[in-house]
């Protein structure tokens, strides 16, 4: 099995874009020097939360995040949708951050996506 090759990107502008993105075209990325100059450093809890719902509709998805979450490592898997899912999206962000990517990869999935998102 090939390996695969990694598109390169640094810092954390257009988090959600480059995520959509890379699930949509196949192509897998590293994000590194996630906010590294900053107290705390890495990534945050609603962006991790995001990779979490990404995960929850694909299948074979890879994340990979170092100990202080200032580097990122994502393999797409192939987006199935699902029914009767559940998500906790938390309140570090509104539900339109989690939505906006939801609409586009849901219309991909091979299934219907049925998703309910709590905030707590």
């Amino acid at each position: 099995m090939e390996k695969p090759s990694y598109m390169r990107f640094k810092g954390s502008r257009h988090f959600r874009q480059r995520l959509l993105l890379s699930t949509l075209s196949h192509r897998s990325i590293i994000v590194e020097e996630i906010r590294s100059n900053e107290t705390p450093p890495g990534l945050r809890s609603y962006e991790i939360s995001l990779l979490r719902l990404i995960e929850k509709i694909s299948d074979d998805c890879k994340v990979e995040i170092n100990e202080t979450g200032t580097k990122l490592k994502y393999k797409p898997g192939v987006l199935m949708g699902g029914r009767n899912l559940v998500h906790d999206c938390g309140v570090g962000r509104s539900i339109g951050y989690f939505l906006e990517p939801l609409v586009v990869l849901g219309l991909r999935g091979k299934k219907p996506l049925s998703i309910r998102l709590k905030a707590c």
